[in-house]
């Protein structure tokens, strides 16, 4: 008995899990039909996070990677202190950043911060894997 209830909640637990397609920002991001060939970039960030600040803050504007960003990604931003993570992204430490394509399946995935031109050239070979 108590192992048909543990597979029912295990199962439950399946049915009840967050999956990135069913993410209400994720959704919002492939409206627009011009985004269906750009790769999600997710995020998990902490406010109290001094790399994830340096990678958004520093990297990302970054001219060249900021260009590169806009022309080939679209951005999704988590807290892992306050926003609801998807099913299946887990993560060992912040900032992780994942690579995901618009049916929601992960591509790729970079752990840490990273100065701009290694991190450009990151992007750079997850396009190219993506197309």
């Amino acid at each position: 008995m108590l192992k048909q209830f543990l597979i029912f909640l295990l199962l439950s637990s399946f049915t009840f899990a967050m999956e990135i397609k069913n993410d209400p920002l994720f959704q919002e991001l492939y409206k627009d039909r011009a985004n269906n060939k750009k790769v999600t970039l997710m995020i998990y960030s902490a406010t109290s996070c001094p790399q994830c600040a340096y990678m958004k803050e520093k990297v990302f504007k970054e001219p060249k990677v900021a260009a590169y960003l806009k022309k080939h990604f679209l951005i999704l931003q988590k807290n892992v202190q306050k926003d609801e993570l998807p099913d299946g992204f887990d993560y060992f430490g912040i900032p992780t950043i994942f690579f995901v394509d618009k049916d929601g399946l992960e591509q790729g995935k970079f752990v840490g911060s990273s100065r701009a031109e290694p991190f450009l050239q990151e992007l750079k070979n997850i396009s190219k894997k993506m197309k």
